[in-house]
């Protein structure tokens, strides 16, 4: 078995931008995924944040033990249940990015 180093970390930022009318929904859909996500071994971090000077934007900042670990949380049932449930309540798609630590 091999030990994961600070170096396999994943981190995520996921940017969403509700509609006016529909952030609060978005938020508690957000907030169930994110209390299902901590239940996982393999998840670090998962934070739901606003963001200070655009409030029509919400951030979710993560970090996973590996690639693979994110992977398989992108593709779990919980994310495609959200993404399903979100899809009509966003005003543009959703951006994903991943980082690894480099120093």
């Amino acid at each position: 078995m091999t030990t994961n180093t600070r170096k396999d970390i994943v981190y995520v930022v996921v940017d969403l931008w509700p509609l006016a009318d529909k952030a609060e929904d978005v938020k508690k859909i957000l907030y169930d995924t994110i209390a299902e996500a901590k239940k996982e071994r393999t998840c670090l971090k998962y934070e739901l944040c606003e963001n200070l000077t655009d409030k029509s934007q919400i951030t979710l900042l993560q970090a996973w033990s590996t690639e693979q670990a994110l992977d398989q949380h992108l593709t779990s049932e919980v994310i495609n249940k959200a993404s399903e449930e979100l899809r009509r309540l966003l005003s543009r798609p959703t951006e994903i990015r991943r980082y690894k630590n480099i120093g």
